[in-house]
């Protein structure tokens, strides 16, 4: 028994073998000389042409239609790739992938008044890209008294637990989900008086967005969509804590431009309405967001105060103050823009407490900092928890100093 499992494991490889063989004999050719293998090279596609953009017809000034034609050069055309960047935030971002059947592309989200916004067009195959010069269009307009500067709709839930607005102003009405004459404005939510809207939410279909088969509406267009909201005037809020994973999942030198986000969030007792929100395209500055205008039960809220500051200070290794960088109030009379701290909805359409730290134009050093959040009175707030990340050293992990004030700590490194 034995000697037949050995001679049938013999007979097998003799087999395998003459097999293996014979393959690389068939796959090299029957020809002579052996030169192994072919590779296939791919050329890449030559460059897009007549790259143009112009106002959209049917979107207005703040709607640009890009056009091109398909590259008369080079290898097969597999995908146009378009990336995006304005006079503001000068770093191209990658905006979306297109078929190499699509010859325009109808972007009519984020666009400014007084705001150049650039374009960048590649032909894209296995062999590389390809990419154009870049075109730019700036909508007409621009300086103080704007109205149509398009925001981001607030798409969850949300207690002001003081009862003002992150407009500052004191709320007088309650949420409503489809009358517009009873739309607080106070709130500091869209749609903002100057929008004159005549409907709530407002969908206006040239600023649709297909996916998987499933027709969206962007943020920052005309359309205005608005998550349930209450005045929590009275009632003391209990909430957690949450820093941007950024501070603790990136490296950060002294070139980096670091964005600290704060969020206060609550479970609550009665569900609240919010919008289903989904990312369309885009990634970074440019990342853009809709709604397919379904709602949902949300047992979770955002909650505001207008008591909030920030503090950032250097230092030592035992924990003492080096320099204090920053110590600002939220509505502190600052510009907007980098270095203001501010509430803000993002493109998510989610509440955060926000600020940009410039670490290379404010000449920050390498060193150790501690970004302090804390609610000041009369806030009824309390900071019942912290949330503590997924990844990352516990020395570095965010800490509930008391009821009214978390810190993290995080080292900024000297840029390489």
């Amino acid at each position: 028994m034995k000697m037949f499992q050995s001679r049938s494991k013999i007979i097998v490889s003799i087999v395998a073998t003459l097999f293996v063989v014979l393959f690389g004999f068939m796959a090299n050719g029957c020809g002579g000389g052996g030169g192994g293998g072919t590779t296939t090279t791919v050329e890449a596609p030559g460059v897009p042409i007549n790259f143009v953009v112009a106002p959209s017809a049917v979107g207005g000034e703040l709607s640009a239609t890009l056009s091109w034609a398909a590259p008369t050069t080079g290898g097969p055309v597999a995908s146009y790739e378009l990336y995006k960047y304005t006079s503001e935030t000068p770093t191209p971002n990658h905006l979306i992938s297109l078929p190499a059947t699509t010859y325009e592309f109808i972007d009519n989200a984020g666009l400014e008044r007084g705001v150049t916004t650039y374009w960048i067009l590649a032909a894209k195959n296995a062999g590389g890209e390809t990419s154009t010069s870049p075109v730019s269009y700036t909508p007409p307009g621009g300086g103080a008294g704007e109205v149509d500067k398009y925001g981001n709709n607030f798409a969850a839930a949300m207690i002001f637990a003081d009862g003002i607005g992150i407009s500052n102003e004191v709320i007088t009405g309650e949420w409503t989900e489809n009358n517009i004459s009873l739309v607080d404005y106070n709130t500091g939510l869209r749609p903002v008086i100057e929008e004159n809207a005549s409907v709530l939410p407002y969908w206006d279909p040239t600023t649709t967005y297909l996916k998987d088969g499933v027709t969206y509406y962007k943020q920052q267009t005309i359309s205005t969509w608005q998550g349930e909201w209450q005045d929590g005037t009275g009632t003391e809020q209990n909430v957690t804590a949450k820093w941007g994973d950024n501070l603790i999942s990136q490296t950060l030198n002294t070139g980096s431009v670091v964005r600290i986000e704060m969020v206060l969030s609550k479970a609550l007792d009665t569900n609240m309405t919010a919008y289903n929100m989904v990312s369309l395209y885009g990634e970074k500055d440019v990342e853009i967001y809709g709604t397919d205008k379904t709602t949902y039960d949300t047992n979770t809220s955002f909650v505001f105060t207008a008591f909030a500051s920030l503090k950032i200070e250097q230092i030592d290794e035992n924990n003492n103050t080096i320099t204090v960088v920053e110590d600002q109030a939220l509505f502190d009379n600052v510009p907007d823009g980098p270095g203001k701290f501010a509430a803000e909805i993002n493109v998510a359409g989610n509440l955060v407490y926000g600020y940009v730290w410039d670490l290379p134009t404010n000449n920050i050093p390498a060193g150790t900092y501690r970004i302090t959040f804390t609610l000041n009175a009369p806030s009824n707030v309390i900071i019942g928890d912290v949330a503590v990340p997924s990844e990352g050293e516990p020395d570095t992990f965010p800490v509930l100093d008391s009821p009214t004030q978390v810190h993290i700590d995080i080292t900024i490194h000297p840029a390489s």
